[in-house]
């Protein structure tokens, strides 16, 4: 256990919740890839705008990905890409659904809601358990702020670490409409 903390990932929560206390995201942590690499994985163009886009951000220890059109949570040809020969971790949320799921070289390790750990899934689902006792994702229900503790859940599983320099700085963009039609 230790490394990154709720604290940690508080602002970037928060960077994606409204004034009413919605949140609505969908982040991807990809371990030692570069953000070109990153998205030349998944087939988006730096450069290209689209009604949806992807934002990869150069993090220590690889890119954090931030999808306005969630592309890289639905279509399942962009996370098998992303994983492979490595770790990728996505902490989605809307207002109907919030879940995280992690992926290790092309397989689907552990996937589960953060208000209902019991029905977790994957090919080793307990692996991350130290972790998520740790960071409070524990259990069933109701929980303060669990979108903070699921991108320090990603942080700690893909090694990957946002900070709000890296965040700051420009980001390689490019449209996901093209991957919106696949699903």
């Amino acid at each position: 256990m230790g490394g990154a903390t709720a604290a940690d990932y508080a602002w970037l929560s928060e960077r994606w919740t409204d004034g009413v206390g919605t949140t609505v995201l969908c982040i991807t942590f990809v371990r030692d890839l570069s953000p070109a690499d990153a998205l030349r994985r998944i087939k988006v163009t730096p450069g290209t705008l689209g009604e949806f886009n992807v934002a990869a951000y150069a993090a220590q220890g690889g890119t954090v990905l931030a999808d306005t059109g969630w592309g890289t949570r639905y279509v399942t040809n962009v996370a098998e890409p992303l994983s492979l020969d490595t770790a990728v971790a996505t902490v989605f949320a809307n207002v109907e659904n919030s879940d995280f799921t992690f992926r290790l070289n092309d397989r689907l390790i552990a996937t589960f809601g953060l208000y209902g750990y019991r029905y977790r899934e994957g090919d080793d689902p307990d692996r991350l358990l130290a972790d998520v006792r740790d960071l409070g994702l524990y259990g069933d229900g109701y929980r303060e702020d669990p979108i903070a503790s699921a991108l320090a859940l990603a942080s700690r599983a893909t090694g990957v670490h946002l900070s709000r320099a890296h965040y700051a700085r420009p980001a390689l963009t490019g449209s996901t409409d093209h991957l919106q039609a696949t699903w």
